[in-house]
């Protein structure tokens, strides 16, 4: 099955099924899909995605970008508005207390992101949601306005979650420069005048790899392991996470 599906109205959609984990299984297909802005999805993608099972869709971005650019709606999924940004809480401050002299800007906004109760908040919702996406032949989709940032740092926490290894990862990450080619379209498509101009900074901004990487020194330096994180920060236990494991992964 394709990685990348290239629906007309969607930027960076991308499947998340099909990765190895280091227990042996691989991530069911059909049940997750990462992307960018879906705001102008054709008649023609919306049947590709009611026939792959679609029914949560998960969007990251802000209020203001969501009046701008808000989701195609259709009857056969429902949309839950699910902001990470404005962070409202420390996050900002605990990221500059870690050595940064290999991270850029962005791995630092990564930091804040993983590390701030709002941020954390909104992955909790949507890894609620997941555990709620338990029947066969359904699927969730989680997005933000590129596709990259906020939507990939969620890919990152799901597939850690499901024991995908960091390089899995991080590749999958850096996927969406293959889908930055045209940088004049996205940047018309996402741009919101009236909207947060860092996040239209982030929006134009390139995927690296000291960004991503940075997110798992992170979560390491205040919460110890992965488990703890998940726990403490996102309200997922030992018995959540073998329920999740055993909804996508086979």
């Amino acid at each position: 099955m394709k990685r990348i599906l290239n629906l007309e109205g969607a930027i960076n959609l991308r499947e998340l099924g099909g990765y190895p984990t280091k227990d042996g299984t691989t991530i069911k297909y059909n049940k997750l899909l990462r992307s960018g802005d879906i705001s102008n999805l054709t008649g023609k993608s919306l049947s590709y995605l009611k026939n792959y099972g679609l029914r949560y869709v998960v969007d990251f971005r802000s209020n203001s970008e969501q009046r701008t650019w808000a989701d195609t709606t259709s009857d056969f999924y429902k949309i839950y508005s699910d902001p990470v940004y404005p962070l409202k809480g420390n996050g900002d401050k605990l990221a500059m207390m870690i050595n940064h002299d290999n991270y850029s800007y962005l791995g630092m906004i990564y930091q804040s992101v993983v590390l701030d109760k709002h941020g954390q908040q909104a992955y909790k919702i949507l890894f609620d949601l997941m555990l709620h996406n338990d029947q066969p032949k359904q699927s969730l989709l989680f997005h933000c306005a590129a596709g990259k940032d906020r939507t990939g740092i969620g890919a990152l926490l799901v597939l850690k979650a499901l024991g995908v290894d960091e390089e899995t990862i991080t590749k999958d990450y850096l996927l969406t420069n293959l889908m930055y080619s045209d940088m004049d379209t996205i940047e018309n498509t996402l741009n919101d005048e009236n909207g947060n101009q860092d996040i239209n900074k982030m929006n134009m901004t390139k995927a690296d790899l000291a960004s991503i990487t940075s997110v798992f020194r992170a979560i390491e330096h205040y919460y110890g392991t992965f488990d703890n994180y998940l726990d403490k920060a996102l309200g997922i236990d030992k018995a959540k996470l073998k329920q999740l494991k055993s909804i996508y992964t086979e």
